[in-house]
This record gives structure tokens, C-alpha cells and sequence, in this order.
């Protein structure tokens, strides 16, 4: 897992390093330009004759910028040194670096780029950014981004939001960018993500045991974190697996029933127990014949009981939003006891009708006593009506209401984006960065839900219930978003964006699960 962190937390990190550890700013800022000049290097054969234009604010991503310069120009190239703003505000390391170029005769310029180069880097505001970019930066900014040559920007493209992602009126577009010691929310999260090209994340020297001040840092998991999956044992039979259950589908949307079901099936759980409309008998028998089958029909008689002994249980793909399912969910509240998770039109349910947000909370309690977890998975528009927020409200205000709301809830958040995040009861805030525009279709979130369901039936049949469960889920939850996004991946690869579908992704899991 990589650290993911605000413009607070990086600042507070920085300032250990400095004041604590002992390691001068100076040096710090030579590591970092060191490490964008390097990257530089290796794209070009020769930096003989290259053309490199740096433009510098009068901050420290400024210094950053003029320490560049003084490197490239070390190594050969052609450096075009452009500095933006008022020196007299300038930071002292910033002013530090501007006199080492003053004493090895290496110009600065004043007015704007109008050149051609090979390569432009942006170093002028980096990560404490808060206002929009107006009047000659908005030029300056918007005029490069016109240019022909390879764009790099130093720690965060110019313009964007280090915390939130927005564009803060206008936004540097780099090829690359090369940040620092750990990696910005701004970086991960859209629409800032689409303006930072390649991200690379060097290590100029501050420690991952660092202090961040009084929050904790995001987290983001990759490829060595399948390690969490519970392995396979020889000596094992399916009931070694867990069992998991779907309620899902109704008779207009049997396919939410299948699409889940299915994907939980394929995580590799030992039982799948569906209970859906009695219209989708033949469609589930024909598509997942090895699930459990429990109907329901128009008298509203829901067998619950037959799931109480899963260890994992979803609710919500496609049930309808009636006074029935409402039922429906209070009986769930009532008769099961193991890891929930509510997703789709159980959110709806919980959104549109009064009491059942104090019965989820209630619920949530006595699961987090009993050692389970309680998982809702929104996309934005559900989280927004369940929150009482609009699409309209900024990404700080959502984003703050999805901590406040696994904190008062005690529940763990997936909210589902382009970039998804889960958020625990506990702070911690999970990104994931895998998957693409392809799993923007009906049934992606189907599959999910039952992704989700059928691993914490693994984990639920290993462990139980467990004291130290609620950070353990938090992890859980974050491996299925990253595990679904590679599905999504191998399936466009497979296929393509266009044409993928949710069923392709299904079926892309005995790809993604093989190195487990």
C-alpha cells in the first residue's frame, strides 16, 4: 500500500524531516530536482542541443524549478529559465536558489516563453495552491499548454486542487509528473488525475514513519496487496470457503440477481446462496446453475432465515424501491447476524424512507460489537440522496460528508466514481486507481456488490468474527474496488472500452485471481 496525503499532511511531514530527522530543506530540494532531471535524462539520448524551458513561481515548487535549471544546465542542455510573480514575496529557498544561478551567470527571464522547446516544466505554485489562477498566470499557464514539447510538472501540475482534484480555473496539462515522498489526492482524483499524464513518485528523503500531523494519510493499494486474499488450502472442502448470499433482482431487473451472484460465485466462496423474484427461476438456474436457489413471490413472504448462515450477505442489485422491499430490509436488520452489505435500491430504500437510517445505525452498532462490518456501496448520485447533499455540491463538501457519515454510521463507505474511495468508520481513507471508461455500464456496480460479498464470505468462513475486524475491512473492502478495476482492465484489454461488458469482467477473474 502507497501513502496518499493532503497539502497538510505533506507540509507536517516535511517538517519532521526538517526539524526532526535533520535533513535541510536545501538538500531536500536537490533530491527532488535531482529526480526530475533524471527522469529528463532517461527520455532523451542526449540532452546535448536540447531545448528546456522551466517556467518558476516564487514558492519552494519554484525552487524546485530554478534548482532544475542549474542541474540540466550541468548536464548540457539548453536551459530556458522563466520566473512568475513578485521576487520581493519570494521563499527563502526559493531566493537561495535564484542567487546560485546569479553566481554561475545562468539567466533568468521575466516576460513569458515564446520559443519553441523540447521540453517545458511547470514549476510554478505545486501543492499549496487554494485560489483560482486568474489574469497573467491563466495567460502564462493556458499559452504553454498550447506548445509543442514534452510537459513535465514538478510535484502537481499548476492549477489543480492538491486535496480535492478540481481545476482551480485553469490547470497545467503535463505528459508527466514528478512528485515527492508520497503521492497527492489531486493526483488520484479526477478531473485533476486527467491532467497529470504519467505520475511518478520519488524518494527525495522523507520517511514513511513520519509525523502527519493529527490525521492519518489515505492509503492506495497495488499489486502486492492480493496477498490479503486468504489462500486456498489443500486439506479444504467448500464448506472451508464460506457461503455467500445474494438478494438481489426483481421481476422487471432479474439481471442484477445474475451479474452479482455470479461475480461472487467466481471469488472463489464455497456456497452462493441467491434469493430473488420467483419470475427469475429459469434465468438464474440457466446463468449460475451452481447457486442455492430461494423465490419469493406476490405474497410478500421473504425467506430470510435461509441466509442467516451466510458469512457474508448482499442486498439491494435491482430489488425496486415498494413498501415491500422495505420489509425486506427490516427483516434483514432483524434476523442477520455477519457482514452486510448494502448496495443499489437498499440504499434507495434507506434514503426514501423515514427511520431507517436510526435502524441502519442501530444495526451497525450491534454488528461492530458482534465483529462485522456493515459495507455500503454508493455511486455519487445514490450517496448524495442518502446524504442529503446535491450533485452540485463540491467535491470538499461530498467528501467531507462521506467521513462524517462512516463515522456517525459506523459503517465502512465504498463511493463509487472513476476513482472510487472507501471510507471507515475509523478516518481512514482508501483510493483506488485501477480500472477505466469501459466499466462506465449498467452492471458494473452488480458485479461488485457480489465481488465484495463473495470475498468477505472467504474472510468471514477464515477468521469469524474478529476484535481488530474494522480496520481488517476496511483493507477488504479497498481489495475488492482494486481487484473489480483489474477486471475492468484485462476486459478492455481483452475486448476493448467499447464493447466490454459487465459479464466480460466476470469472467476476467480467473485472470486477475490466478497469482493469488
Amino acid at each position: 500500500m502507497k501513502y496518499v496525503v493532503t497539502t497538510a499532511q505533506m507540509r507536517a511531514a516535511e517538517e519532521f524531516t526538517i526539524n526532526h530527522i535533520g535533513l535541510p530543506d536545501l538538500v531536500l530540494m536537490e533530491r527532488a530536482a535531482l529526480s526530475v532531471a533524471d527522469r529528463i535524462c532517461s527520455r532523451f539520448e542526449s540532452l546535448k542541443d536540447l531545448r528546456v524551458c522551466i517556467i518558476c513561481g516564487m514558492g519552494n515548487n519554484g525552487g524546485d524549478g530554478f534548482a532544475l535549471g542549474r542541474i540540466l544546465s550541468g548536464r548540457s542542455a539548453s536551459v530556458f529559465l522563466f520566473a512568475a510573480g513578485d521576487e520581493s514575496k519570494a521563499s527563502e529557498a526559493n531566493r537561495r536558489q535564484r542567487q546560485m544561478l546569479k553566481e554561475l551567470k545562468i539567466e533568468v527571464s521575466t516576460g513569458q516563453p515564446l520559443g519553441e522547446y523540447d521540453v517545458i516544466v511547470d514549476a510554478l505554485f505545486g501543492t499549496g495552491l487554494k485560489r483560482d489562477i486568474e489574469g497573467e498566470y491563466a495567460a502564462l499557464i493556458n499559452r504553454v499548454n498550447a506548445m509543442k514539447g514534452w510537459k513535465v510538472s514538478v510535484d502537481i501540475p499548476s492549477g489543480i486542487h492538491t486535496d480535492t482534484g478540481q481545476i482551480l480555473g485553469c490547470a497545467f496539462r503535463a505528459d508527466m509528473t514528478v512528485t515527492f515522498g508520497f503521492e497527492k489526492w489531486g493526483l488520484l482524483l479526477y478531473p485533476g488525475k486527467s491532467y497529470c499524464g504519467s505520475v511518478v513518485c520519488e524518494d527525495i528523503g522523507i520517511p514513511k514513519k513520519a509525523d502527519f500531523g493529527e490525521t492519518v494519510p489515505g492509503l492506495r493499494l497495488e499489486h502486492e496487496d492480493k496477498k490479503w486474499i486468504p489462500e486456498r488450502i489443500l486439506d479444504s472442502n467448500k464448506g472451508t470457503y464460506g457461503r455467500a448470499g445474494v438478494i438481489a433482482g426483481s421481476k422487471d431487473m432479474g439481471g442484477a440477481a445474475v451479474l452479482s451472484s455470479s461475480a461472487a460465485l467466481r471469488m472463489g466462496t464455497g456456497y452462493v446462496k441467491v434469493m430473488t423474484h420467483e419470475v427469475n427461476r429459469t434465468l438464474i438456474l440457466e446463468r449460475t446453475p451452481e447457486a442455492l436457489l430461494y423465490l419469493y413471490g406476490e405474497d410478500g413472504i421473504y425467506p430470510v432465515e435461509k441466509m442467516t448462515d451466510c458469512q457474508a450477505l448482499l442486498l439491494g442489485p435491482g430489488i425496486g424501491v415498494t413498501k415491500e422491499t422495505e420489509r425486506l430490509l427490516e427483516l434483514v436488520f432483524e434476523e442477520y447476524q455477519g457482514t452486510l452489505i448494502l448496495d443499489a435500491d437498499a440504499l434507495n430504500l434507506i434514503a426514501g424512507y423515514s427511520g431507517l437510517k436510526d435502524r441502519l445505525r442501530s444495526y451497525a452498532a450491534k454488528m461492530s460489537k458482534a465483529g462485522y462490518s456493515v459495507i455500503l456501496t454508493p455511486h455519487k448520485k445514490e450517496f448524495c440522496r442518502l446524504a442529503g447533499l446535491s450533485m452540485e455540491d463540491g467535491e470538499e463538501v461530498i467528501t467531507q460528508k462521506a467521513e462524517e457519515l462512516a463515522k456517525e454510521y459506523g459503517v465502512i463507505l465504498v463511493l463509487k466514481d472513476a476513482a472510487s474511495r472507501v471510507f471507515t468508520p475509523e478516518g481512514r481513507t482508501y483510493i483506488n486507481t485501477s480500472g477505466n471508461s469501459g466499466m462506465s455500464t449498467a452492471g458494473s456496480g452488480d458485479v461488485l456488490a457480489g465481488m465484495l460479498c463473495g470475498l468477505f464470505a472467504l474472510v468471514g468462513a477464515r477468521w469469524g468474527a474478529r476484535k481488530n475486524r474494522a480496520e481488517e475491512d476496511g483493507i477488504y473492502a479497498a481489495l475488492g474496488v482494486y481487484l473489480h478495476g483489474l477486471c475492468g482492465d484485462v476486459a478492455a484489454q481483452e475486448n476493448n472500452p467499447y464493447a466490454m461488458t459487465p459479464s466480460d469482467m466476470i469472467d476476467t477473474l480467473s485472470v486477475v485471481l490466478k497469482d493469488c
